[in-house]
């Protein structure tokens, strides 16, 4: 498997987060000319109490966020030569993801949209972050969301960011 799934919030056990996060992560990589197999990634299921507390330590930001991404690498150049590889190579860590049931929860019905297809949007946002990805800058911002986009339309998932009137 591509994703490696650690559920601390038995609350989790509602969705099929592996098999979110798979298909997520696989069409993303895929996306981007990037084989899937040639890579994986660890995600922690948690609470906003343990999201909250990774943010403080990692980020300084005492309060829960909806999701984390450390990438195990800075190098992009690295992580596109590893796609190139046979597909018969030990798989490249690109980093490990956090993500907080209650916040992902709250966001979804707030927006009045599917949790599933927020927790797709979600997994695609922090994979992109693996990669390389940031959001800093309005330009990066824009290239970011045109690939999550395109995901979740292959996932056959409207885009998020359009709100009806």
């Amino acid at each position: 498997m591509s994703v490696d799934l650690i559920v601390e919030d038995t609350r989790w056990k509602t969705v099929n987060l592996l098999q979110i996060a798979n298909a997520a992560f696989k069409e993303t990589l895929s996306q981007l000319n990037l084989k899937s197999e040639n890579f994986i990634c660890c995600i922690l299921a948690c609470s906003d109490r343990k999201i909250r507390g990774l943010n403080a330590q990692f980020r300084g930001k005492n309060n829960p966020t909806n999701v984390l991404s450390f990438p195990s690498t800075p190098k992009t150049r690295l992580i596109k030569s590893i796609s190139k590889l046979e597909s018969n190579v030990e798989p490249f860590e690109l980093g490990d993801i956090a993500i907080a049931y209650d916040l992902c929860k709250k966001e979804a019905d707030t927006s009045k949209i599917d949790f599933e297809h927020h927790l797709y949007h979600l997994i695609i946002h922090s994979v992109l972050h693996l990669l390389g990805y940031e959001h800093r800058k309005d330009v990066d911002a824009t290239k970011m969301e045109k690939i999550e986009v395109q995901v979740l339309a292959s996932l056959g998932i409207n885009n998020p960011y359009l709100r009806s009137l």
